[in-house]
């Protein structure tokens, strides 16, 4: 600053000497002198406190995260002195923070090209290259940065991953080896250079990276399991037995290794000695419950799906399960999910319930009991327990459906509506569950005729999940009993019938639809299709196809079919009267 004011001062005094006379004397002279450097003196001082009130504005401003007012007062700073590298930082941060980071690397260079020895500064540019994705001039930043200040690990660790990051694994060892001799055992940096060995495949060097945290942290298993694991996945199976085994000497109860001893053996042993094996593990009560679970679901459940005989072998896993652990609550949520696979579900609602009692707090347990009251249709215990889930989980929208389901089957419509209205609220991010909120007030709203409500209802389901073929056939056969757009109803029926091929309920939909068009051929064809679809007939399908027959002039197999429909049961309000009159009836 001070070589600026005096290159305007030469410059004023140059300016003043043209003007002068020549004749001026030195006495003159010596007093205009002392009269221009007290004015720069002057001005100097100025301009000094001028910048300060700037920095102070800034700094106001960035407190209150007023950035338009900071960089405005920053700017003013370098209007007076361009080459304040802190004003130049101080922008670049500002920049930075606020994603400008093409501004903010401009000024962050400026920065550093005018005070390279100050770290905060190349360290803003290094985060704004990496930022902005430029690995190559971040790194070039770090080299610098630990040239001038050796002493900072993070240069070192950051320089490291910028050279894994660009594949320069060699340039990327040697850093981390730097850093190893500086600052001492590091478990992330041996841990990163155990990766970088094996994505080189150098085994020896990745073990003997292993090595020195075992040597470093005796006792601590972790980084032995790791050695293992390496040898597992290069095939080599004794030596990983050699480690494991070493494992147990220190801690003989080590999960990790006792499965994987297991899990080794098994391999080579018939299905019997496997048995044994998972067997003796279940029997363990000091083996991790959770290292239980996971050999049911990966050995007997994700990896064999529907397979009876390994459901069956779970099963007996799961009894011993809650055996060796009776206090636990897992081991009975456990037994409830296998039970509930193996479609025993009155047995799977004791385990659920047993879990529960244990630990109420385990939302997925009472999710499943709801299930089952639901799918056992018993809608007085279904409502009963929704409302006891609510008062420990009132924001979670799936209950409100359950609940709304109860209310619905036990003919209370209008509570039905508040639960299916508050659930569809809550579930705002899950746009499937929002659709069937939807779906089933579009269900409630036909059943109070409330027929606009409900087609809206049924529409927002489709725009939601247009793929949902029971909405399809629900939405489309209420249509057709209004005989209402039933080009749409054809045309979504159609559809459900695409996704759900050979569903009887979906087949007397379509075909109850090309009734209402009056095109009974094609409806006896699908009416057809729907019975051949059903083993046991329902009443309404016997209804449809007695009405169709009627239409088609075969008066005696209507009237079969519709007394036939009559001894099944059907909701129908004109059943007697057709068979009395013996002619088809509107409903």
């Amino acid at each position: 600053m001070t070589k600026r004011y005096l290159l305007i001062t030469l410059c004023a005094l140059c300016l003043a000497g043209r003007a002068t006379s020549l004749q001026t004397t030195g006495k003159d002279k010596k007093k205009k002198k002392a009269k221009t450097e007290k004015t720069t003196a002057t001005e100097s001082a100025v301009d000094r406190s001028k910048k300060e009130r700037y920095f102070l504005e800034a700094e106001k401003a960035k407190v209150t995260e007023d950035w338009e007012n900071a960089i405005e007062n920053y700017k003013k700073v370098l209007e007076i002195d361009a080459k304040d590298a802190n004003a130049h930082f101080q922008l670049a941060q500002i920049y930075f923070n606020t994603s400008r980071l093409s501004d903010a690397e401009k000024e962050a260079v400026e920065a550093g090209k005018l005070d390279g020895t100050n770290k905060w500064y190349l360290e803003i540019l290094a985060s704004i290259y990496m930022s902005q994705g430029k690995p190559k001039e971040a790194t070039e930043v770090y080299k610098s940065l630990i040239t001038k200040f050796p002493n900072n690990p993070d240069y070192y660790l950051n320089l490291g991953y910028l050279y894994s990051k660009q594949g320069q694994l060699d340039n990327a060892v040697k850093i981390y080896d730097q850093f190893e001799k500086n600052f001492g055992i590091d478990e992330q940096v041996i841990l990163q250079k155990k990766e970088i060995y094996l994505l080189q495949n150098k085994q020896t060097e990745a073990v003997n990276e292993l090595r020195k945290l075992q040597n470093e942290y005796p006792g601590e298993t972790d980084f032995m399991l790791m050695e293992a694991a390496i040898y597992r996945a290069n095939r080599q199976k004794e030596k990983a037995l050699e480690v494991y085994r070493k494992i147990l000497e220190t801690d003989a109860e080590n999960p990790d290794a006792q499965l994987a001893i297991a899990e080794m053996g098994m391999a080579t042993k018939s299905e019997a000695e496997q048995k044994e094996s998972v067997k003796s593990i279940f029997e363990n009560p000091k083996m991790n419950i959770d290292t239980k679970i996971s050999i049911l679901l990966i050995s007997y459940i994700q990896m064999n799906g529907g397979d009876t005989a390994k459901l069956s072998e779970a099963v007996e896993l799961c009894n011993t399960l809650v055996r060796v652990h009776p206090e636990d609550a897992k081991s009975f949520a456990m037994q409830g999910d296998v039970y509930f696979l193996h479609r025993e579900e009155e047995k799977a609602l004791e385990s659920y319930k047993r879990a529960l009692e244990i630990n109420r707090d385990v939302f997925n347990v009472w999710q499943q009991v709801l299930a089952i009251y639901s799918a056992k249709r018993d809608w007085d215990n279904l409502l009963k327990t929704a409302n006891e889930v609510l008062e420990l989980y009132p924001n979670q929208p799936v209950v409100y459906l359950f609940k709304g389901t109860a209310e619905q089957q036990k003919k209370e419509p209008e509570k039905a509506l508040k639960s299916y209205s508050k659930g569809e609220k809550m579930a705002a991010d899950n746009a499937r569950l929002r659709a069937q909120f939807q779906a089933s007030l579009g269900d409630v709203y036909h059943a109070l005729n409330k027929h606009t409500e409900s087609d809206s209802a049924y529409e927002k389901s489709l725009k939601l999940d247009p793929d949902n073929s029971y909405v399809l056939n629900n939405y489309s056969y209420y249509l057709s009993l209004r005989k209402e757009n039933l080009e749409r109803a054809k045309q979504m029926s159609a559809y459900s019938n695409q996704l759900e091929p050979g569903n009887s309920s979906f087949l007397d939909t379509y075909a109850w639809i090309l009734f209402q068009m009056k095109d009974y051929k094609t409806a006896l064809e699908w009416q057809d299709k729907a019975l051949a679809a059903s083993p046991s007939p329902s009443g309404t399908l016997l209804e449809h196809y007695g009405d169709i027959l009627f239409m088609l002039g075969k008066k005696e197999e209507a009237l079969t079919n519709w007394r036939k429909a009559r001894e099944l049961g059907t909701d129908s309000s004109t059943i007697d009267k057709k068979i009395e009159q013996g002619k088809y009836l509107e409903p």
